[in-house]
């Protein structure tokens, strides 16, 4: 099943998703309910992933302006979804607030 689908998940500073788009919920199968002010975006990452990819991720999204790469995310039924991944920090009044990521689908694994 090949999805053309572009994903948007913002979160706060912690992590914690404060929006969750119909692209998202289509391509990684949550609901928004089950997700915003309740989870955080580290639900989508390979739990080897976290240590490494999340704050180098973040590093180079605060550092260059964006962050952006394929990588192997994880749906809620567990299977994995390849994309590139784009990751933008958000300003507000010049500070960081929070992050908006967007996937890119590439293939299912």
């Amino acid at each position: 099943m090949e999805i053309e689908v572009v994903s948007d998940i913002a979160c706060e500073n912690a992590g914690l998703i404060t929006s969750f788009g119909a692209g998202a919920a289509k391509l990684f199968g949550w609901k928004h309910e089950e997700l915003v002010g309740k989870q955080s975006v580290l639900i989508f990452h390979e739990p080897r992933a976290v240590a490494t990819l999340v704050p180098r991720l973040l590093k180079t999204a605060v550092e260059a302006g964006k962050f952006e790469e394929e990588v192997t995310l994880v749906r809620k039924d567990e299977s994995r979804v390849v994309g590139i991944l784009t990751v933008r920090p958000f300003l507000k009044h010049g500070e960081i607030v929070g992050y908006m990521g967007l996937t890119r689908h590439l293939r299912n694994l």
